[in-house]
């Protein structure tokens, strides 16, 4: 599976109603992830789907990112939170050949991570709108047999590239 790994935007550091979950893109958040979204239709292929955690700033990047790719959109609980464990086994029953997935640190790094050496070291810092590239195979349960990190995009890379 070709994997894009594309974290959520610049977002409020409080919502309106206090939660964590609803927390929202800022409009510089907007404006920025619209570019680095963008910009990713230059580095790769469209997504077979885009998966997304349920919280609302990860939500909004990953309908930029439908934006620009033209591509379907659904949500995975287990991009929300905690260690990468469960993303990768709801990952491995999927058939798609490229899925991009949105969502958040640091469990989006330690899954980078976890698949290119088999647990979190620390080495990967994904950074606001940025995006990592990975080809990986998933045996059933999640356990990557097979990975290569093909690029890790930081969002003024993104930015630029929209620019073209």
């Amino acid at each position: 599976m070709r994997l894009l790994v594309f974290r959520h935007g610049i977002a409020e550091d409080v919502s309106a109603d206090g939660t964590d979950a609803s927390r929202v893109l800022t409009p510089h958040g907007v404006e920025r992830t619209r570019k680095a979204a963008h910009g990713l239709t230059v580095f790769c292929d469209p997504p077979d789907v885009i998966l997304t955690s349920p919280k609302a700033r990860a939500r909004q990047t990953a309908d930029l990112a439908a934006e620009a790719f033209g591509r379907p959109i659904e949500v995975m609980a287990e991009l929300a939170d905690g260690p990468p464990g469960p993303a990768l086994s709801a990952l491995a029953v999927r058939t798609e050949e490229t899925v991009m997935i949105v969502g958040h640190e640091p469990m989006l790094s330690e899954l980078v991570e976890q698949v290119c050496t088999t647990r979190p070291l620390g080495f990967i810092d994904l950074r606001k709108a940025g995006c990592a590239c990975l080809d990986v195979t998933l045996a059933p349960g999640g356990d990557a047999t097979d990975a290569v990190l093909l690029w890790l995009a930081t969002p003024k890379m993104l930015r630029a590239a929209a620019h073209g």
